[in-house]
């Protein structure tokens, strides 16, 4: 199991979001949890995934995130942002995401981003 060191608490969460893999390329991942720092996301193929990416977390790409890799799986890498969201970008960001259904032994969540 990995030494947990973040410093922000996770909240888990099943949300679609695209990666931007290149100025052309937009690749789907599903945010697994989140936190006001960094992410874990699902992947199909976390070797495709660059060091730096930026995070479209709404299908027109108005809400994003820049991230850095921090660690990385076959099937999830986890990630860092860069900076918070400018107070412009932020108002563009839904309050409330809800969450996916979860299996009967989770809980549901709704997460503010």
């Amino acid at each position: 199991m990995r030494n947990d060191k973040r410093r922000a608490r996770r909240r888990p969460i099943k949300y679609s979001a695209w990666m931007a893999l290149d100025s052309d390329t937009l690749h789907g991942c599903v945010l697994a949890d989140i936190s006001d720092t960094g992410a874990r996301l699902d992947v199909d193929d976390s070797k495709i995934v660059p060091e730096h990416f930026m995070l479209l977390l709404s299908g027109t790409g108005s809400a994003r995130r820049s991230c850095r890799v921090v660690w990385r799986e076959p099937g999830q890498v986890g990630v860092a942002f860069e900076r918070r969201l400018s107070e412009t970008a932020a108002t563009l960001v839904p309050k409330t995401v809800t969450a996916a259904p979860a299996p009967e032994d989770e809980e549901t969540t709704i997460v503010k981003i």
